[in-house]
C-alpha cells in the first residue's frame, strides 16, 4: 500500500509548523486511550509530557541518532515537541491534530514523514488492520516535506 503525505504547512509570522489530521474510528474517550497509551502512538521513542485528557496532550518524539545521549545538539532535551488535539465528531468518530512546532526547514525532510507514520499506524491499529512500516513513509514521502520547506525559504 502507498502512503502519501499529508502534513501541511500552518505559517505564522516568524517561523511554520506542521499540521497533521487524521480522523480516528472510534469516540473521544476510547480515542484518547489509543492515543496516549504509554508510549504514546505505541512509538518507542515518544514520550508524554503533558495530558489533559481527552482533549490535549504534549508529546516529544525523538528520531534517529538523537536518542544516544538524550540531548540536542545544544544540550537541550533531544527531540521534537507536539502538541496532540482530540475532538469529537458528530458521528461518534474523533478528528486528531497532530502538530509540529516551529519547524526547521533544514530537516523537514527527515522529519516530516515522521507525523504521517505514526498517525497511520495508529488509526491502522484501531481499525484493526495491519501496520504500516516506516519504510513506506521514509525515505519515500521526503521529497514532499523539503517541498513544503522550500515554500518557507521564499
Amino acid at each position: 500500500m502507498k502512503h502519501l503525505p499529508t502534513g501541511r504547512t500552518r505559517r505564522h509570522e516568524d517561523h511554520a509548523d506542521i499540521v497533521y489530521t487524521r480522523i480516528l474510528p472510534a469516540e473521544l474517550a476510547e480515542a484518547w486511550d489509543q492515543a496516549m497509551t504509554t508510549p504514546p502512538f505505541g512509538d518507542e521513542n515518544a514520550t508524554l509530557l503533558t495530558a489533559d485528557p481527552p482533549d490535549h496532550a504534549t508529546v516529544r518524539i525523538t528520531f534517529a541518532g538523537e536518542e544516544e545521549n538524550g540531548e540536542d545538539e545544544a544540550g537541550g532535551e533531544a527531540g521534537e515537541v507536539m502538541d496532540v488535539y482530540l475532538r469529537a465528531r458528530d458521528d461518534g468518530s474523533t478528528d486528531l491534530q497532530l502538530v509540529l512546532h516551529e519547524v526547521d526547514a533544514t530537516t523537514l525532510g527527515e522529519r516530516g514523514p515522521r507525523g504521517d507514520f505514526l498517525l497511520d499506524r495508529l488509526v491502522a491499529r484501531m481499525a484493526g488492520e495491519v501496520e504500516p512500516t516506516w519504510g513506506a513513509y521514509y525515505p519515500a514521502g521526503r521529497a514532499y516535506y523539503e517541498t513544503l520547506a522550500a515554500g518557507d525559504e521564499e
